[in-house]
């Protein structure tokens, strides 16, 4: 018995008939194109393009179109009934899948998978045009189970000269009756794809010949071939010959069979023959072969790819109150570092700029762009302390299409901006070589936040890149420098467990939350340990155990601090208190005169005997 659509049963078929057609009647196919699409290598993308501009040599409705990405995504997010549901809902995971792909890509991608949707209703011609960029990197389903004679007529189509598609530019007509069995023997037999697969094979065959309104006219008759080859069960051997008439002098129908004749017993005799040799010379197999290890693909964003990927995400949902507690914690943050001045934002904007404006480069030549534009935005900023044969070293990348003269780093940043694909290709082959390894994580984050950083003021572009940069770099940085940089974000989008602290640490950073003014001078008090216990200390936290411990208490410090004391008197008690977190971290390696020698300097402030566990009362 069928269960009912208000039980849970039928609830649960529901969704699973809702789940498996969410796409329409070829879901599998659009999934399949969408995570497919997302893993094109860059070889692939160059040949997906080139195969669409010679489809719109031509096409009269080339797959480019008029239509935009984010034109398109907006009639997606819209109640524009142009995009069905399905399609609207393949729209938006196709372009979260291409968000860091240029614009020609994403709209190619979306003009193929809307085909792809409506594939069943869809002309085989009009279909072909939309698909056959991808048809060789993405083959669709079907194409391996054509007919011995349809797969003979599309290895012809690779080898026809520009005299033959000629022939096919002719105009030609169909008797009536002849065009009616067709039509009646094509709707027979519609699940038969020979029609489908000559269209992808002419559309992106022919224009490397004849382009314009002859090439039109002779793909429309191959496409013709192609119907009449999957309807050739159902028609007379008269009907064929009037319908493959416009193709005869090309193609000879007679030609494929022959073929077939021909070459059919040999093939057959060379396959046994091929088998036999093949059982004989083969090598006895091992039992137990160890499986080939598959690599993983390298993380986007490195080493702390997880928190990045996160911070990312967190940034965007940030209220205006949370904004407001950044750009406060930030100017406390600056009051005893210099890590504000460190890439004001006419630095932070020109590195925005050649994020964006390379998106259609390798990571080859991104990593190399952005190093360029990252030391010459630096050097402008402090021009005035370098030569002019140094600002000449570090602009020369750029000096085809930025002049020297009157530049400083406003001006650099809004040149930067200005340029396009052709001069950040002549950039990146001038720029000296970049470490990919570690440019290319930072170069992916800033893509990921390039869009978001559009609409932010200065104040708001410069934390948030600081912070995404030292999140990437977080193992390679020092914890206090990555303190500086981070902790105006530390309580909106936390990157540290206060349950991976263990309790002494986290009384530690609790302490330090609650410094007063007196506290804090104790901590800006110059002071020394013996070079005995500094090498004991060193051993101590030589494998990164009290990394995570110091990070918290230098997070904690350079927010509290700064409300007490500022200058270079808040950075000394900023940088003991990262101390203590160091030493109470690694505290069970110590022991009780090296841990009570090492707490000195911040004894003052924080009793060590004020960290252990409180005593409970007896009843």
């Amino acid at each position: 018995m069928a269960p009912t659509p208000h039980g849970l049963l039928g609830r649960i078929q529901l969704a699973n008939e809702s789940t498996a057609n969410r796409f329409g009647p070829h879901t599998a196919e659009v999934e399949a194109f969408i995570v497919a699409a997302a893993n094109l290598t860059p070889w692939q993308w160059r040949q997906v393009l080139t195969t669409q501009r010679l489809v719109g040599a031509v096409s009269k409705d080339p797959a480019g179109g008029a239509d935009t990405a984010r034109s398109i995504q907006t009639s997606i997010r819209s109640s524009d009934t142009r995009i069905s549901e399905p399609m609207a809902r393949a729209g938006e995971i196709l372009f979260d899948a291409l968000a860091r792909k240029g614009e020609e890509k994403q709209v190619a991608a979306w003009q193929a998978m809307s085909a792809l949707v409506m594939r069943s209703q869809t002309p085989a011609l009009k279909f072909a045009v939309h698909y056959a960029p991808f048809a060789a990197v993405v083959p669709l389903s079907g194409s391996d189970v054509l007919d011995p004679r349809t797969r003979r007529f599309l290895g012809r189509l690779d080898k026809l000269s520009r005299e033959q598609l000629e022939t096919l530019t002719h105009r030609w007509r169909v008797e009536p009756g002849a065009s009616h069995a067709l039509l009646q023997a094509v709707a027979k037999n519609r699940e038969v794809k020979s029609e489908e697969a000559a269209a992808l094979v002419a559309v992106a065959t022919v224009p490397n010949h004849l382009t314009g309104d002859q090439g039109w006219a002779a793909v429309r008759t191959l496409v013709h071939g192609g119907r009449v080859l999957g309807a050739f069960g159902e028609l007379t051997a008269q009907e064929i010959a009037e319908l493959w008439a416009p193709l005869e002098a090309a193609i000879p129908l007679a030609s494929l069979d022959e073929e077939a004749e021909a070459a059919a017993p040999a093939r057959r005799v060379r396959a046994a023959v091929d088998s036999a040799v093949k059982a004989i010379t083969r090598p006895p197999r091992t039992r137990g072969a160890a499986p080939v290890p598959t690599t993983k693909p390298p993380a986007p964003y490195g080493q702390n790819s997880s928190e990045v990927a996160a911070f990312i995400k967190g940034v965007a949902e940030l209220t205006p109150i949370q904004w407001l507690r950044v750009l406060d914690r930030r100017k406390l943050v600056a009051s005893v570092t210099r890590e504000g001045t460190a890439e004001p934002a006419s630095v932070v904007r020109a590195i925005l700029a050649v994020i964006d404006g390379t998106r259609e480069l390798d990571t080859f030549g991104r990593c190399r762009a952005f190093a360029a534009v990252e030391r010459a935005s630096a050097g402008m900023e402090s021009r005035a302390d370098l030569s002019y044969e140094q600002v000449q070293d570090l602009l020369a990348p750029f000096q085809p299409s930025i002049a020297l003269q009157g530049l400083n780093g406003s001006a650099f940043a809004h040149r930067v901006a200005s340029l396009d694909k052709g001069d950040w290709v002549r950039v990146a082959a001038a720029a000296p070589d970049a470490n990919e390894e570690a440019v290319a994580p930072l170069v992916n984050a800033g893509s990921a936040l390039v869009d978001f950083f559009g609409g932010r003021s200065d104040d708001e572009a410069v934390a948030t890149w600081h912070a995404v940069a030292a999140l990437v770099h977080r193992w390679s940085l020092t914890p206090i420098k990555f303190a500086a940089s981070y902790a105006p974000f530390a309580s909106a989008i936390p990157v540290t467990n206060p349950r991976a602290l263990g309790a002494w640490v986290s009384r530690y950073v609790t302490a330090v939350g609650r410094l007063g003014p007196a506290q804090c001078a104790v901590l800006a008090r110059p002071w020394q340990i013996s070079d005995e216990l500094s090498t004991v200390l060193s051993k101590a936290v030589a494998d990164g155990v009290a990394r995570t411990g110091e990070e918290a208490a230098a997070l904690a410090a350079v927010v509290t601090v700064p409300m007490r004391l500022a200058g270079s008197g808040g950075w000394a008690a900023v940088k003991t208190a990262a101390f203590g977190g160091r030493v109470i971290a690694a505290r069970s390696r110590l022991t009780a005169e090296q841990l009570e020698a090492l707490w000195e300097p911040i004894e003052g402030a924080i009793p060590l005997l004020s960290l252990s566990a409180p005593t409970r009362a007896r009843r």
